[in-house]
């Protein structure tokens, strides 16, 4: 058989492993027979639904950082266009036959799809199931054999830190795409203040500083008004 006559929808449907695959907006869009497995939720319920809608927060539980840290990591994938390996994550879901949550342990990881130019067009949100690890490793810590969970604990910790580390390094990407953003805005504003009064790039942008200063106004909002007119620069006389 070529690769050309494969079936991938089928090869995707086959596959062990819970897939999601969510638009740039999360929408979800595609989703394996293994994902309605380890969620009792069929595809049809929730195509063309927002995954945080519904893969909401436990209500239960006030230290929920599931939706947080997801979203976090998807956001990173789009901003950086590679794939991202979340720590375990406690992420509660839904049983169906009972309406309450439950508890589930996740190792999940975020992939990006690219389309014909590049740009991220699709992500791929991977998962394996860990809450049988998880609970199994709480039973054995209540044991008075302390030393049988030596070399978990140490897992356990680094586990841990790996997830301070990620959440510093995602803070740092958000921080980074802000300072894009601002630089994108600001520079347009330039580059319509020295069509607008024929001023090279050094005037025009020691315009905006200054009608910044004298507002006191950060950079970007100045900007920002200008493009959607609502600023009325004047360069000096």
């Amino acid at each position: 058989m070529t690769a050309a006559a494969l079936n991938y929808e089928a090869l995707f449907d086959a596959t062990p492993t819970p897939y999601l695959v969510l638009t740039p907006d999360f929408v979800i869009v595609g989703m394996n027979a293994a994902r309605e497995r380890a969620t009792g939720i069929r595809r049809e319920e929730i195509i063309g639904r927002d995954i945080f809608e519904v893969f909401p927060d436990n209500p239960r539980d006030p230290t929920a950082t599931g939706v947080q840290n997801l979203r976090a990591s998807l956001e990173r994938v789009l901003a950086t266009k590679r794939s991202d390996t979340m720590p375990m994550q406690k992420y509660d879901v839904v049983d169906p036959t009972t309406g309450e949550f439950v508890v589930r342990w996740w190792s999940p990881i975020n992939v990006p799809v690219f389309d014909d130019d590049g740009e991220v067009g699709l992500l791929i949100h991977r998962v394996t199931e860990v809450t049988e690890w998880m609970q199994a490793r709480t039973r054995r810590q209540q044991t008075v054999d302390v030393t049988l969970d030596e070399a978990d604990s140490d897992l356990y910790t680094r586990a841990q830190e790996l997830h301070a580390a990620w959440m510093q390094a995602t803070s740092d990407v958000e921080n980074f795409r802000d300072a894009m953003q601002s630089q994108r805005e600001i520079g347009q504003a330039v580059g319509m203040q020295m069509a607008k009064f024929d001023l090279d790039s050094e005037h025009a942008f020691a315009l905006l500083v200054r009608e910044s200063q004298h507002r006191n106004i950060k950079l970007r909002i100045i900007a920002q008004e200008y493009r959607a007119g609502r600023a009325g620069l004047q360069p000096r006389q």
